[in-house]
């Protein structure tokens, strides 16, 4: 595509042994792209990814969302949490970017990244040709039947939000893994928190156990359809999150998604 816009995020820490953006930023640009972009923000406590992730959504999207570095700069715990929370935000907007992963020294494999980023086009630096491919990156658009985005800022904290893409479900789920905690929820209209909810048959701190990992669920039994959400706030950085219809419903099959 013509003007091609591309966000750039360059996770490796300013460093003297460390590469700089400025090769790639000039290798973008010779390619025809239109480069914008910043260091990665690693201040988790103050949900600075938030940010990043409401930049990349809405009239100005960029085409384009490249995540750049080493190999190595993909495996720490809090980039992952915070690159899930934003490939959330990212993927149920409308108009937004394609998302894509530049390892710099190759070695990406999509299986051993987050759920939310494994459709994420791998680039891998090695290979010369790497920034055209940008030029066709599909927009990260989610084909589940199921709804997942991200409402956060550090005044409220983050808040998950689910529910069915289409049809109905009976009722609502989300546990999350170790590393977090649900602490608050609510029923209400897609897209914005509301101010009160009437909870219908609430179910707090369910312990489970799936794959392993033991698991913490809270629950209603709310109906929900396409323009209803259920919103769970939680606290931390937990490594799974499982969603689904309440536990109770004729249908309660769940998905299981790693956030690290």
């Amino acid at each position: 595509m013509a003007n091609t816009t591309v966000w750039l995020t360059w996770l490796p820490p300013e460093a003297e042994d460390r590469p700089g953006p400025q090769d790639t930023i000039a290798f973008l640009t010779h390619s025809g792209l239109q480069v914008g972009g910043a260091p990665w923000v690693d201040d988790p406590a103050n949900l600075a990814w938030a940010e990043l992730g409401n930049l990349l959504i809405g009239e100005k999207a960029p085409d384009v969302w490249l995540i750049a570095g080493e190999a190595a700069d993909f495996q720490a715990p809090a980039t992952r949490y915070a690159l899930s929370m934003i490939a959330a935000m990212v993927r149920e907007a409308e108009g937004t970017p394609a998302i894509a992963c530049f390892a710099l020294d190759g070695g990406l494999e999509s299986d051993a990244l987050p759920s939310l980023l494994r459709q994420a086009l791998l680039l891998d630096g090695n290979d010369f040709g790497w920034a055209a491919k940008l030029l066709n990156a599909r927009a990260a658009t989610a084909a589940d039947d199921f709804r997942l985005t991200v409402i956060a800022q550090r005044l409220i904290g983050q808040w998950i939000e689910v529910g069915p893409r289409a049809g109905a479900w009976q009722g609502a789920m989300v546990g999350i893994g170790e590393g977090g905690k649900i602490t608050h929820h609510a029923v209400g209209v897609r897209g914005q928190l509301p101010e009160r909810a009437v909870l219908e048959y609430p179910l707090e701190g369910l312990e489970a156990e799936l794959g392993g990992t033991k698991v913490n669920a809270w629950a209603v039994q709310n109906a929900l359809g396409p323009e209803e959400s259920y919103f769970v706030r939680i606290e931390g950085q937990p490594a799974r999150i499982i969603l689904g219809q309440h536990p109770e419903s004729d249908t309660p099959e769940v998905r299981v998604l790693d956030l690290i």
